[in-house]
């Protein structure tokens, strides 16, 4: 063979003729060992096998290989499959010739992903492949078979390998024959291609209820190429709003790892939202990719983070109680505030004794977000109310759009005590009383209660003479209660006949207030002093004897007027 340069690689034909009738193995092969001498060292190759057949199969550059050639997804090249009769008979007189032969031969392709092998010859079946049956002395049938990269494979050389079986009708232990591997090999190779794809991003909906949340989306990459690849990916982040922050950093692009073909690359990206973002607020960014391999394979996605509107409201108010006078109004200031975070509408409703009349100074109340509203609840107290009577638990309340968020404050009214005394001369007298010296005289003064509830009152007098007392200095006086006060006049000797004295009672309330009676006047008369005896007073009352309804009180509602009789005793 002569040498061989550095990983050369030279081929050996060895050609072995099989007489008609010998008898072989029915496996069809014989075990070969061949030895080869180089450099003064023999190496063994004790694994070669000699195949007994009437046929061969093989690749049209066999022993050689065809040529490689590089396919795109779509592209194709042709090749020639060629099946050889080799069957020979010995001749009597010596030497051999051709014979025909009836063997079922089929040429199948072993099936690798991606690659498609077809012919026009009518001797190719789709699915099965090539199928011959027969051939006649010598002939050598070709194949012209179309290889197209019908789909993705990995960038690189790979093998195309057929399959050649037979079966000979004419054997009688009728075995099939499959002839090894390597005649019909075609390697092939895929020309590098590159892709990528984004998955995961999107819109999320964000709710705030409970404080500051987040959104968050799962991204992949996937490379679509076939070959490894990475892949530098650049956001847009100029649509988050100021103080949500974004978990990857924007400010620069970013590498992947290397993705093996048919592989990906996932992360998370989480945007934090504040808790006092408000209904609506909407947060957009992108993220673009770009194959390193082949920049213009490029994808993108958009994510959005929309904030949704919860609901919340409470209510507060200036008093919890108030009081006012009977026939007066008391007005309770609310406040509700929006604790949602949008523009909500709020329904108003009271409930409470209907005499108290309760009023809304509205009933609806629309309020932006986080904001105040005020609004007024008028509580009309009934005319004939006693101090201190109550109108109970007056409920305000108030329920967002959602019904289901709502607040309500419960509030009361009192009636507070109103202070008004009449003072009055009793019934048929105008206050003017004659009165002799030495001598006493009674007069009265109707005290008329016209407030709400008991009073306590302080009695005085005022430009009163000395010989002028009242019968009480303090008088407790219920509602629409009249009492008669006593009025003692008792003149001495000293008080100056002829002159009139004119005086008043000063009564006080318990809140302070005073009230002054018409004017008394006492004219005082001089004491007779013939005849001797003793001067004997006398009271004497009107008959007006009617006592004020519902209380039963032992003044009447007429103050009586004291006469005094002077009888001279003989």
């Amino acid at each position: 063979m002569g040498s061989l340069e550095s990983s050369a690689i030279a081929q050996v034909t060895v050609d072995v003729v099989v007489g008609f009738g010998a008898k072989v193995d029915p496996s069809k092969s014989v075990h070969m060992d061949i030895e080869v001498t180089a450099d003064g060292q023999v190496f063994d190759v004790s694994d070669t096998v000699i195949v007994v057949s009437n046929w061969i199969a093989y690749q049209a550059d066999f022993p050689a290989s065809p040529v490689i050639n590089t396919f795109d997804i779509g592209s194709n090249y042709t090749y020639q499959i060629m099946v050889e009769n080799i069957a020979v008979e010995k001749l009597p007189g010596g030497g051999t010739q051709a014979v025909d032969i009836m063997d079922s031969i089929t040429v199948s392709f072993n099936g690798l992903s991606g690659w498609t092998i077809t012919s026009e010859d009518p001797a190719w079946d789709p699915l099965q492949g090539g199928v011959l049956n027969g051939l006649s002395a010598g002939q050598t049938y070709i194949w012209d078979i179309k290889v197209t990269l019908s789909s993705k494979v990995k960038a690189g050389s790979a093998v195309l390998d057929f399959q050649a079986s037979g079966t000979d009708p004419n054997d009688p232990l009728g075995f099939p024959y499959y002839q090894p591997f390597g005649m019909m090999s075609i390697p092939v190779s895929a020309s590098e291609m590159f892709g990528i794809k984004i998955d995961g991003a999107g819109s999320r909906t964000v709710d705030l209820s409970a404080g500051a949340s987040i959104a968050d989306w799962t991204v992949r990459v996937t490379n679509l190429g076939n070959t490894d690849d990475d892949f530098t990916i650049n956001w847009d982040s100029q649509g988050v709003p100021s103080g949500w922050n974004l978990n990857v950093d924007t400010s620069g692009p970013m590498v992947t790892d290397s993705i093996s073909w048919n592989g990906f690359y996932e992360f998370d990206v989480v945007l934090s939202i504040p808790g006092d973002a408000l209904a609506g607020s909407t947060a957009t960014f992108s993220m673009s990719a770009a194959s390193n391999g082949d920049s213009s394979q490029t994808a993108s996605q958009e994510f959005t983070a929309v904030v949704d509107q919860h609901y919340g409201v409470t209510l507060t108010v200036d008093s919890d109680s108030k009081e006012n006078k009977p026939g007066e109004d008391v007005d309770f200031i609310f406040n509700i505030t929006n604790t949602g975070n949008g523009q909500d509408n709020y329904i108003l409703s009271v409930s409470g004794p209907a005499v108290w009349n309760p009023v809304l100074s509205q009933n609806v109340s629309s309020i932006n977000a986080v904001s105040v509203s005020q609004f007024t609840l008028t509580v009309s107290i009934p005319s004939d109310r006693d101090a201190g009577a109550s109108s109970g638990d007056i409920v305000v309340t108030v329920v967002s759009s959602d019904g289901v968020s709502t607040a309500n404050s419960t509030v009361s009214v009192m009636s507070s005590q109103v202070y008004d005394i009449g003072l009055d001369h009793v019934s048929g007298s105008d206050g003017a009383v004659s009165v002799t010296q030495e001598t006493q005289i009674l007069l009265k003064l109707n005290v008329t209660n016209n407030g709400n509830g008991i009073d306590t009152l302080n009695l005085t007098m005022t430009n009163a003479p000395s010989w002028a007392s009242l019968g009480a200095d303090t008088m407790q006086i219920g509602r629409g209660q009249t009492q008669a006060l006593t009025i003692t006049l008792s003149p001495d000797a000293a008080a100056l006949s002829g002159r009139d004295y004119t005086f008043q009672v000063v009564v006080t309330s318990a809140d302070g207030s005073e009230y002054t009676s018409p004017d008394f006047t006492a004219n005082i008369e001089v004491k007779e002093t013939s005849g001797g005896g003793e001067v004997e007073v006398e009271e004497i009352e009107s008959d007006d004897g009617d006592s004020t309804p519902g209380f039963g009180l032992v003044a009447s509602l007429l103050a009586l007027t004291t006469l005094v009789v002077l009888r001279r005793r003989a």
